[in-house]
């Protein structure tokens, strides 16, 4: 059960990243309308105008010598004008009860889930305590967190809807959230970082160094089985060094590279900016560790290993750059994108990433290779995510497309002329749930898995 860009683990973290996070300084960047050399957008037609009232289709493409069947899904179970102006995230509860979504109207809106004949879904609480746009939502320990425009961090109590804390101290909005056992990251465009107790919401640290925007932040052992504590991310200072290096000074190196290897899971905090840099801090001491420079662009999202080893750093330079995380000295470059990544996903041996070239792709950890190309999107891909079999893209085109993820053919692909950009989606048991920039939430039928054979089927060979 995934969620655009947010984790529903019990054990691991949950961040904002699960929302499609929409930094105002660049979310107007987009493909130009005479696109890019793309040949997807050659071929693409409106397909939805030929199907069926049952709302959805099956078309045949060739691809050399076998034929991919796409189901294209255009007529959604329900379509809901759930605000008055454009939704920038999602959060998804873990148990698949409660669904949050987040406007540039200033509210939090609760949904739960019903059946067909209660139409799917119910909205049962507004949430009307931010004064400025909403950016970031998650869901953590029974609890809801969600980031504004107005600087502040608010917790809520789910069922009620009363607002129990506020976090205060950063000076611009708020750009995502991680939660960490008893710990809340925030990264602003104050240029700040800031580490919060979780239940009092005093600052633990505050991370100053960056000159620029903060956009992401990720802690190391995010992905480590924590039997403490549980972690959510979705949608987580000055430094000695000169710029004519990547890594701490020679006489300290070995120092800092056994100070973060000694750290357990959440003790290093990892940070991406506007400035073009990502940082490594102490959450002890709140100092900087190490600086990472390379990128010529604004860094979009950082994310970290299962292990802490290594960081990935995706930016508006159109690369994604790693590192070795205990000494910040590059690793790979993965080149291969004709404009910004604004979105990374690390998954088991790979790199999915999405891009305003208007396609996805994969890329090997272990050497940086680039492994498959996913096309067939007319405006940027907000959003990439792995699930399953499938890599799923989401689009300012309006639609969600589900990839397999071996031959790059589009299985599932939801969406019409009417829902609008699309800025995050959910996958539940039973629907695939959208969200737009024109304040639309949309109820999808969820795939239904077919066998091989009926996903790929030999093209008859002529004889003669």
């Amino acid at each position: 059960m995934h969620f655009p860009l947010v984790r529903l683990p019990t054990t691991e973290p949950v961040t904002n990243t699960s929302a499609t996070r929409i930094f105002k300084w660049f979310e107007k960047i987009s493909a130009p309308e005479s696109g890019f050399d793309d040949p997807s957008t050659d071929r693409e037609s409106d397909e939805e105008d030929n199907c069926s009232a049952i709302g959805h289709c099956t078309t045949i493409v060739t691809m050399g010598t076998i034929n991919v069947k796409t189901t294209n899904y255009t007529e959604p179970l329900k379509t809901m004008q759930a605000h008055s102006a454009g939704i920038n995230c999602l959060a998804l509860s873990p148990d698949q009860t409660i669904l949050a979504s987040g406007s540039d109207d200033c509210t939090i809106r609760l949904w739960t889930q019903c059946d067909a004949q209660q139409d799917y879904m119910r909205c049962y609480q507004i949430l009307a305590a931010h004064t400025n746009y909403v950016t970031s939502l998650i869901f953590f320990r029974e609890k809801l967190f969600s980031g504004s425009a107005d600087r502040d961090v608010r917790k809520w109590d789910i069922r009620t809807g009363q607002c129990l804390l506020v976090f205060t101290g950063h000076d611009d909005l708020i750009n995502i959230i991680v939660c960490a056992r008893n710990h809340l990251f925030t990264a602003s465009n104050d240029k700040t970082a800031i580490c919060w107790d979780i239940d009092t919401g005093k600052q633990v640290v505050h991370l100053k160094g960056h000159t620029h925007n903060v956009n992401t932040i990720a802690c190391s052992g995010l992905h480590n089985d924590d039997k403490d504590g549980d972690i959510q991310d979705n949608g987580v200072h000055t430094t000695n060094q000169t710029n004519k290096t990547n890594c701490a000074p020679v006489d300290g190196e070995q120092e800092i590279a056994n100070l973060i290897r000694q750290m357990g899971p959440r003790e290093c905090v990892y940070t991406g900016s506007a400035d073009k840099t990502a940082k490594a801090w102490s959450t002890r001491s709140g100092k900087c560790l190490l600086t990472y420079r390379g990128h010529s662009g604004p860094i979009t999202q950082i994310a970290v290993d299962k292990n802490g080893h290594i960081l990935y750093t995706a930016s508006l330079d159109a690369t994604v750059r790693s590192w070795f995380a205990e000494s910040a000295k590059p690793q790979f470059v993965f080149v291969g994108h004709k404009s910004e990544v604004i979105s990374l996903v690390v998954a088991e041996k790979m790199l999915y990433t999405g891009s305003t070239d208007r396609t996805a792709r994969s890329w090997l950890l272990s050497n940086g290779a680039l492994v498959r190309i996913y096309r067939g999107h007319k405006r940027t891909v907000n959003a990439v995510e792995k699930v399953d079999k499938y890599v799923i893209t989401v689009s300012d085109d309006g639609h969600v497309r589900c990839f397999e993820e071996k031959t790059g053919s589009v299985c599932h692909n939801y969406g019409n002329k009417m829902t609008g950009g699309c800025s995050a989606f959910v996958t539940t048991d039973q629907y695939v749930i959208t969200a737009g920039n024109n304040g639309l939430l949309v109820v999808w039928p969820k795939w239904v898995d077919k066998s091989p054979d009926e996903l790929v089927a030999p093209v008859p060979v002529a004889e003669g």
